[in-house]
């Protein structure tokens, strides 16, 4: 078990504490594979919370090939539009880019209502198409 204080040892301050199972490494290894993991783990939860990747429920092997390409170009994606849309004075996160995406979305749609209720459709028509009923 890896005790870290920030700054300084401090008695009356909770460490920040990390398990290894492998005995065989020092700090510094043991540090830089939690750093690299912290990024693996913000990314499952990008998928899985922002994007509800959790909701897959797989059971064939094609199924499976299919989830991880679409992972792949989703996460393609999302990196492509950070780093356009990313200035060098505010890195943006991926959660960003997720919660931008749904932005535009939003104004999209209410965009395409307002020309929908210009042209005097019926509400009914709109919801139908945007498949809101049935």
């Amino acid at each position: 078990m890896l005790l870290s204080w920030e700054g300084k040892f401090d008695a009356t301050v909770c460490p920040f504490c990390i398990v290894c199972t492998d005995l065989s490494l020092d700090l510094v290894t043991i540090l830089s594979y939690y750093r690299i993991r912290w990024h693996i783990e913000t990314g499952y939860r990008y998928f899985k919370e922002l994007l509800g990747f959790d909701q897959y429920q797989l059971l064939s092997f094609k199924g499976i090939n299919r989830y991880w390409a679409i992972q792949f170009l989703t996460q393609n994606l999302l990196e492509f539009q950070r780093m356009k849309w990313s200035e060098p004075s505010a890195k943006l996160t991926l959660g960003d880019v997720v919660r931008r995406f749904r932005h535009e979305h939003k104004g999209q749609l209410m965009l395409y209502v307002f020309e929908q209720a210009m042209q005097k459709k019926p509400l009914f028509d709109i919801l139908r198409d945007l498949k809101m009923i049935s």
